[in-house]
């Protein structure tokens, strides 16, 4: 190792981050250095999911913290950890902190666990690494991009974890630890992160509620949904490649304008969707023609 040391010496900062990257990902980092202990502010969904997947993994949940008793407790005894509801009671005996809790209590919890060198992150794909500001010397950004519910268990090995954090040294230890439960752990800043979030609003929770409509609609008309579960399949199948607008279809990307009045006088008396068939063609259709 000594021909190591020699080399990082002669090498800039820069390049001293990217080397470290390198001899890491090549022969892991050492055993010392790596997350095993952790403590997990929160106990949602995502935090519940993510303490999971780590105690499945091996990694030591030392202490679950939680406003609400029962949650916390409930969830602590899933990862056999202590429970504090009080933030003045945290173990500082962690290698890190992971903050799920809703965006807008980030800078509070964040500035009241009163740590001072150990790592913590936070889960969130829109608030930017900078809101631990002064939380602590080490900071980092923890974000797995999924939708989450308690009752429903998720493969967390499928799911991308985008990683963030101040110093090299902090994003090889999360990215080690992401890599432990997911096939896909990725480098992001905070402005990508953001719009990563922005954009999974539209692949996911807009596309849900085109879903609810459809079905809102149907059932208004005594047909049933499932009908329409082979499509709904097919689509999502068609986003996996690249290019996705290449591949859609419908009345707006053949400029077909009659079958779209026509939809559009069904939905006359469905006033807010009907809006949103109109605005979503017009907008398949000029997206047409700045791509022929």
């Amino acid at each position: 190792m000594s021909g190591f040391f020699n080399v990082v010496k002669k090498i800039g900062k820069k390049s001293n981050a990217l080397y470290l990257h390198l001899i890491f990902s090549r022969i892991g980092m050492p055993e010392h250095q790596k997350i095993k202990n952790v403590v997990v502010i929160g106990a949602g969904n995502l935090a519940t999911h993510l303490a999971l997947a780590l105690h499945r993994k091996g990694i030591n949940v030392i202490q679950v913290l939680n406003r609400s008793r029962e949650a916390g407790e409930r969830l602590a005894r899933r990862v056999s950890a202590g429970f504090n509801n009080d933030l003045g009671g945290a173990d500082f005996g962690a290698d890190l902190y992971i903050l799920a809790v809703s965006d807008s209590a980030i800078e509070e919890v964040a500035r009241n666990l009163k740590l001072k060198d150990q790592l913590l992150v936070h889960t969130s794909g829109s608030v930017g690494m900078a809101s631990l500001s002064g939380a602590s010397s080490n900071l980092g950004v923890f974000y797995p991009l999924q939708t989450f519910s308690k009752d429903r268990r998720i493969n967390f090995s499928n799911i991308p974890v985008c990683i963030e954090a101040n110093r090299s040294e902090n994003e090889e230890k999360l990215l080690q630890l992401a890599r432990l439960i997911s096939k896909k752990a990725v480098l992001i800043n905070s402005e990508q992160r953001k719009v990563l979030h922005m954009t999974a609003v539209f692949a996911g929770n807009f596309s849900s509620f085109m879903y609810t409509i459809a079905e809102d609609l149907l059932k208004k008309h005594g047909v049933p949904f499932g009908l329409l579960k082979p499509l709904i399949q097919q689509t999502a199948a068609t986003a996996k490649h690249d290019d996705v607008f290449s591949r859609q279809t419908g009345p707006a990307v053949r400029g077909d304008t009659k079958i779209m009045d026509e939809h559009l006088e069904m939905l006359a008396r469905h006033g807010a969707y009907m809006e949103i068939y109109d605005l979503i063609s017009k907008s398949i259709i000029k997206h047409k023609s700045r791509n022929d």
